[in-house]
């Protein structure tokens, strides 16, 4: 899946990477940083289990920090979970808005709709 300057999340609405994204913010948040110079994220949506059990929330952006990719994911980042049409709906879309919503006010992302 390649890049984009704009995600849309079904069920929930259209985010963009700020303009004002600082790398020392991405590496305060936990960002990691992979093989290929792009920064990674994973929360789990599941606190009552551990990372590598738990539906995550995924964020990559690339190293030019002018493109990114977010996703749900099932444990081990296997395949794309929907949380909005999960059975334990109301407590992942409340973990998820938590996240990004942290990201928002960090100056990460920035909610279009």
């Amino acid at each position: 899946m390649a890049f984009n300057q704009v995600v849309t999340i079904s069920n929930d609405g259209t985010y963009q990477l700020s303009s004002n994204i600082k790398k020392y913010t991405l590496g305060d948040l936990g960002f990691i940083q992979n093989n290929a110079g792009g920064y990674v994220l994973h929360r789990a949506l599941e606190p009552d289990k551990a990372l590598n059990n738990a539906i995550q929330l995924k964020v990559t952006i690339n190293k030019t920090l002018d493109g990114f990719k977010l996703s749900t994911v099932s444990a081990g980042d296997v395949t794309r979970v929907d949380i909005f049409k999960h059975q334990k709906a109301d407590a992942l879309i409340t973990q998820y808005h938590f996240f990004i919503d942290e990201l928002i006010q960090r100056g990460v992302l920035e909610k279009l709709q």
